[in-house]
């Protein structure tokens, strides 16, 4: 009887060793990877899926946001709007394809858009794009791993515009939108209306320094935009007065802010006008 008790115990620690190798033999599931997460790691680098970000603005000057296209393949694509006070809208392909490349339309009560790349993820572009009846403008750039595109919303005013029969009276607001295409202290791409027209325009990055406790680093703009009648030069005075400053390591938190001149073949000039981007949205509604 002891001799059968102990066959069974011998018998009893076996099938329990074997249940828990069992058991650490299976394998758990791995966990999902974010649309971000495969972007960043380059899996659609050479795709027309992936992220899609930049600008938008009403011609008028009286809207503005970022804008964030998504697509991964697997569900419909989505555009995302996030506007200077917060709000926030989505907007889902209109059809129901899954489609990965060639014209996407996006539409609903308020905003309508063409949406077209390549399949290779090149040229991206929108087209005939329209909100609460008004017509509109959105640039956009592909992310991709070599490095991270950030759109930022903002205005500009006139400081000295006498003589100039459109560039309004000061304090008149016009957009003066940024998107920054490759990484923090990459170059910058311009949007900005004057009397219902949009104009474009590139920003370069200079003379980087990091703040004293190198919280903040501060960059120097200067660049130019094609005006309508002549050129617009940003920094004409070429100081560290305009400039680019964004929490050190990150590139997250920024204002970029400063001033340009416009010289008209038609109005004369200089005109000066002043420019800055939108607060940043946050915890404490600042950057630093």
């Amino acid at each position: 009887m002891k001799k059968l008790f102990t066959l069974l115990f011998i018998g009893s620690m076996i099938a329990s060793c074997s249940d828990d190798n069992s058991i650490n033999d299976i394998e758990e599931p791995e966990a999902a990877v974010s649309l971000e997460e495969q972007v960043a790691e380059g899996k659609f680098d050479n795709s027309s899926l992936g992220i899609y970000e930049g600008v938008f603005t009403t011609l008028d000057g009286s809207q503005r946001s970022t804008v964030a296209i998504k697509l991964d393949g697997k569900n419909e694509p989505v555009v995302s709007f996030l506007f200077p006070d917060g709000t926030k809208s989505s907007i889902k392909a209109a059809s129901t394809s899954k489609a990965q490349a060639g014209t996407i339309n996006f539409s609903d009560d308020k905003f309508s858009f063409d949406f077209n790349v390549e399949e290779d993820g090149t040229n991206p572009e929108v087209t005939n794009v329209t909100y609460a009846g008004k017509e509109g403008d959105i640039i956009i750039f592909k992310e991709t791993s070599k490095g991270a595109v950030s759109p930022k919303t903002g205005t500009y005013d006139c400081v000295d515009c006498e003589g100039h029969p459109e560039l309004g009276e000061p304090g008149a607001l016009q957009t003066f939108n940024i998107v920054i295409t490759d990484g923090a202290e990459s170059d910058m791409e311009v949007q900005l209306t004057l009397n219902t027209r949009t104009y474009y325009g590139n920003m370069t990055q200079s003379s980087c320094e990091e703040s004293a406790f190198g919280d903040y680093t501060t960059c120097k703009l200067n660049g130019t935009i094609a005006g309508n009648t002549g050129p617009v030069t940003v920094n004409p005075s070429n100081t560290r007065t305009t400039f680019h400053q964004y929490r050190s390591g990150t590139g997250d938190c920024s204002t970029i802010q400063g001033v340009m001149s416009y010289t008209s073949s038609l109005f004369g000039g200089p005109f000066i006008m002043a420019f800055n981007t939108d607060d940043p949205i946050g915890p404490n509604g600042d950057c630093l």
